[in-house]
């Protein structure tokens, strides 16, 4: 592909594993340089980060953090700034999840983990993205990784993850529609199940019991993601704003 994203720098929160590294891997490829957001397995993620340097020719840059701590909001881009100058694509993929229980016995700290591992986080870094971005006079664009927990509740017990992940889809289309004015084009992606290092891997009973539930019969991959996120942040998809596309090979039908 030639998206027409060379020289852009993109930050990418969750940028070494999963559909984060997918995305990482893709902009790329598409001549972007690259920040990516870690919170732990700094070798690995540092590693990650100079081959795709040495594979794509680009500039990388692998920064330990918490997306969804404000003390450190401020820093991480600083330090992107600093590096590679001012960033021009915005992945909000970081996330989690450690809340599979009834309603009745969610603790004040798992409901609050939830909301910050997901729509927090993606708030904190989308208002310095976009403070940025008006104070350097450029557009720029946000893509935020969604979930399909945001449009049905067929997983039970998960009440916490499904409201964060549905905030961060109304999110997506309120703050499209507040600063597409000024060039920033905001829009979501809605992964259903996709092969990561923490699911659906070939042969997991996890795997097997999900796979006949696909339309297309096969899982999506981190790159299938990465993918349809650059293409949000190309010239190409100038008409498509707060929109949240999904991507779940059919499981919405």
């Amino acid at each position: 592909m030639d998206l027409g994203l060379r020289g852009k720098t993109a930050l990418v929160t969750g940028g070494c594993k999963g559909i984060g590294r997918g995305c990482s891997e893709v902009l790329a490829e598409e001549g972007c340089d690259i920040v990516m957001i870690y919170r732990s397995d700094t070798e690995r993620s540092q590693q990650f980060a100079k081959k795709l340097a040495e594979r794509t020719g680009v500039h990388t840059l692998a920064l330990q953090g918490d997306a969804a701590d404000p003390s450190m909001t401020d820093a991480l881009f600083d330090q992107a700034i600093d590096a590679l100058g001012p960033v021009d694509i915005l992945i909000n993929n970081a996330g989690g999840n450690t809340c599979i229980c009834p309603f009745g016995e969610v603790t004040d700290a798992q409901w609050h983990y939830a909301q910050d591992q997901n729509l927090n986080s993606a708030f904190l870094m989308s208002r310095r993205f976009v403070r940025d971005c008006r104070t350097y006079k450029k557009g720029g664009h946000i893509v935020n990784v969604i979930s399909k927990s945001a449009l049905t509740t067929n997983s039970q017990n998960n009440t916490p993850y499904v409201s964060a992940k549905g905030g961060m889809m109304t999110m997506t289309r309120g703050l499209a529609n507040e600063v597409t004015k000024d060039g920033i084009f905001v829009n979501g992606i809605v992964p259903g199940y996709v092969r990561t290092e923490r699911g659906h891997l070939p042969g997991s009973e996890r795997a097997k019991r999900v796979q006949p539930l696909l339309p297309t019969g096969e899982f999506a991959t981190p790159r299938d993601m990465g993918v349809v996120a650059a293409f949000l942040c190309s010239p190409l998809a100038k008409q498509i704003i707060g929109a949240i596309v999904d991507c779940t090979g059919g499981l919405m039908l």
